[in-house]
């Protein structure tokens, strides 16, 4: 008896948990593969019509020049 209703509260618990996870937030989640590269991030929306919101430029690679007016660490 005591096994139900443990099993009963963990189902709650995570039902509880995942709903209030909104539909925006697991959008973005499903694109934050694209979001390294600005390109693909772009043809992505062109094609799915979904906004990568949180989009990273990539640093430069070792042995190409900093961007002008920026120190090299």
């Amino acid at each position: 008896m005591s096994f139900l209703l443990a099993v009963l509260f963990l189902g709650v618990a995570l039902y509880c948990s995942l709903g209030r996870v909104a539909t925006h937030e697991l959008e973005q989640a499903a694109l934050l593969p694209f979001a390294d590269d600005p390109e693909v991030a772009q043809r992505m929306s062109e094609a799915t019509g979904r906004h990568c919101a949180h989009v990273v430029t990539p640093l430069p690679e070792i042995g190409e020049h900093p961007p002008a007016g920026r120190l090299r660490a």
